[in-house]
């Protein structure tokens, strides 16, 4: 490596390290809106506990090095590795990846039966289960809604062509293979599976002089608990990262063999733009070209050479690409309009501006999201005591020359987290999962550093040097080898099962009540969502139904909405006091101050101080106060629009004169609410569910 490339590597080190032990994560509250979105809540509610972790982990890990270091008999451990060391170079690279592939692939089927009761775990997972079951149909979507407010919920896109998903096809479509199958619910953790063993198979050609980095990468990909969770619960995320690593294992089968192999990778390039476009550009590039210029033992490419190559990725992609942009034409009106911005608006594009929240996404709040990214990703990768995030940085920083797969490794890395600056979402719930597809790299990474790390003490360095000082090479070998047997053992099945409580709360794992007849199912779900339910029947788009109940009093939002339906026809009313559109606040530029009042089934309610709420705004809220169910984790499992006829067709309920609409609509259905009374959900003949909820019987039946 030249002092150029030394000079990088370092730089790069440096940042990493300054990224996760300052709290920049505070920046990206500075100029957000009041009250705080989600995304910023979120962030600034769960980055100080990650940053405490890390300077805990962190003192932890130099003590544990000192203490052991000193403890253990000299030449005690570096026996015991050597040992390990040459039964890892006597395994075949063959049998340990297909092994740690069944390994993992049944850690997933365990994770997702047990603990997420093969149920999704976001609203991004029922999403797509609703697409895959249109396309399973042979449907391109559902029916364009002919009474929206009673289906429509976020990332759902109701359009004049059809009902569908804000997400491209990519993974829906291998979901819709699946239920012609029955075993929707195999797919994730058949994929971490496979995921599993392309690294392996990817680790071995990084690191061919090098078993031990490659074998102990492998392994930790089939150990995270961030790759486990995400693989579980019918996220895009697991096939986009397989697609990926498939793309990186062709490109360097194409390094040496055939040219076809580039065939090959461009085709997987191309389902993974068509699963997660953003990601799949930037890694697609690093699968091919990066991989192409920096393969261990490649010699140039002649011009002839990169051309064919390129142009078999060009040819493997085009086919995916071309019916991505014909999917966009046919349902969102433009190929290059994605159902993000349909449903979102334009602030759900790259770049600095404001995002769909309302917030400013600047280069201050992209430094702080970034910085909580790498903190979530030091502690959620693999649940150890030692941060990882930090091994790397001081393995970058003391590292006097990179090998190739290392430095591969570390593009496949890093390259998200670069991408990600100019892109306002990020979500740290199981770590932050836009980096999903990169954390294969950083596993290899990680591996390389921890024994580079190890092999390398003492340090020639001042850096090194002054590490030694502090720890021996047995002490930091002793301690990385416990914090990765505490996190297998402890830390990832706890960490794993604590998420039955919470899709338990948010309602995710509800399963579906069975019928023996046609039946029209309401589901009695909370004001908020009722509201947003029927905006988004109005023709709003998600980003402003967002901001008119973040910036108002839900009671005004009520009337508001109630004067749309009365304008257009639907059931609605005016009251003398009611606001027009232009008293309703959707940038939150008010001085009234709103309070938010949360209610005992969890439904929260917001109101200006001394409110007080008109008789229509009273009974909406007091139907809440027993309980409330979401509707989206039900909608799949039953009939959908234009899909079923002898099932439960679940809907939103919003009240007997609203609903009477629909009971018209389907008259040969048996009417039925689901409503929360304490911790049981319960089916109710339709009479008993509205008078229990709104206080009035149901109109008769005709």
């Amino acid at each position: 490596m030249s002092d150029h490339g030394r000079l990088a590597t370092r730089t790069i080190g440096a940042l990493l390290l300054a990224l996760v032990v300052v709290p920049w994560y505070r920046l990206v509250g500075v100029r957000g809106t009041s009250p705080p979105s989600p995304a910023v809540e979120q962030t600034l509610r769960l980055t100080p506990t990650y940053l405490v972790t890390v300077w805990v982990g962190c003192a932890l890990t130099l003590v544990g090095a000192a203490l052991i270091g000193r403890l253990l008999p000299r030449g005690v451990l570096p026996s015991a590795w050597g040992r390990v060391e040459r039964w890892l170079a006597s395994v075949r690279a063959g049998r340990l990846g297909f092994a740690l592939g069944l390994l993992s692939a049944c850690l997933g089927l365990a994770f997702s039966t047990w603990v997420l009761e093969r149920k999704p775990a976001l609203l991004d997972g029922v999403v797509q289960l609703v697409q895959a079951r249109y396309l399973a149909a042979g449907m391109l979507a559902g029916p364009a809604l002919e009474y929206p407010e009673f289906w429509q919920f976020q990332f759902m896109v109701n359009t004049n062509e059809g009902w569908t998903s804000q997400y491209p096809p990519g993974f829906a479509a291998l979901l819709a293979l699946s239920f012609r199958f029955g075993l929707p619910w195999l797919v994730g953790p058949l994929l971490l599976g496979v995921l599993v063993w392309l690294t392996a198979s990817i680790a071995e050609r990084l690191f061919p002089d090098d078993a031990t980095v490659a074998r102990v990468g492998a392994g930790l990909v089939a150990v995270s608990p961030f790759l486990l969770f995400h693989a579980g619960a019918y996220m895009n995320h697991v096939l986009a990262a397989v697609l990926l690593a498939g793309a990186v294992l062709a490109s360097l089968r194409a390094v040496r063999g055939s040219w076809s192999w580039s065939l090959v990778a461009g085709a997987a390039v191309g389902w993974a733009i068509a699963t997660r476009p953003y990601t799949g550009v930037v890694l697609g590039f690093f699968a091919t070209v990066v991989v192409w210029f920096g393969a261990p033992g490649r010699q140039g490419f002649t011009i002839r050479e990169w051309s064919t190559r390129l142009s078999g990725v060009i040819a493997g992609a085009s086919p995916f690409v071309v019916g991505l942009l014909a999917y966009n034409a046919s349902l969102f009106g433009h190929p290059l309009r994605f159902g993000y911005v349909a449903a979102e608006g334009a602030g759900h594009g790259l770049g600095f501006h404001t995002d769909p929240w309302g917030d400013p996404y600047g280069p201050l709040a992209a430094l702080g999201y970034t910085s909580a990214d790498l903190l979530g990703l030091s502690t959620e990768l693999l649940q150890t005591p030692v941060p990882v995030v930090i091994v790397v940085a001081v393995y970058l920083l003391l590292a006097g020359r990179l090998a190739h797969g290392a430095m591969l490794a570390g593009a496949w890395a890093l390259f998200p987290v670069a991408a990600n600056i100019f892109y306002w979402h990020h979500d740290l719930f199981m770590g932050p999962r836009l980096l999903y597809e990169a954390a294969p790299g950083w596993c290899l990474l990680v591996a390389a550093a921890g024994v580079g790390l190890v092999r390398d003490l003492p340090g020639k360095s001042r850096v090194g040097g002054l590490l030694t000082r502090v720890a021996s090479r047995q002490g930091v070998a002793a301690v990385f080898v416990l914090a990765l047997l505490v996190a297998v053992i402890y830390s990832t099945p706890r960490k794993l099962g604590s998420y039955r409580s919470t899709v338990e709360r948010s309602g995710m794992n509800l399963e579906a009540p069975t019928v023996d007849r046609p039946s029209l199912v309401f589901v009695h779900g909370s004001w908020e969502n009722r509201l947003g339910a029927r905006l988004a029947a109005t023709g709003m788009r998600v980003d402003s139904i967002r901001a008119a109940l973040r910036h108002n009093s839900t009671c005004w939002v009520e009337i508001f909405v109630s004067r749309l339906e009365a304008r257009s026809g639907g059931v609605g009313g005016e009251t003398p006091d009611q606001p027009s559109a232009s008293e309703l606040d959707f940038e939150g530029s008010t001085d009234t101050p709103l309070r938010e009042l949360p209610m005992p089934s969890g439904s929260v309610i917001r109101s200006y101080e001394d409110e007080v709420l008109t008789p229509a705004c009273e009974r909406q809220a007091t139907s809440d106060f027993d309980g409330v169910v979401s509707l989206p984790p039900l909608l799949w499992q039953g009939d959908l629009p234009g899909l079923g006829t002898d099932g439960a067709l679940f809907v939103h309920d919003h009240g007997p004169e609203r609903n009477t609409r629909l009971l018209e609509r389907f008259p040969d259905r048996e009417p039925m609410v689901l409503a929360r009374r304490g911790d049981d959900v319960r089916l109710l003949s339709y009479d008993r569910g509205m008078a229990d909820l709104w206080s009035v019987a149901g109109p008769p039946r005709q």
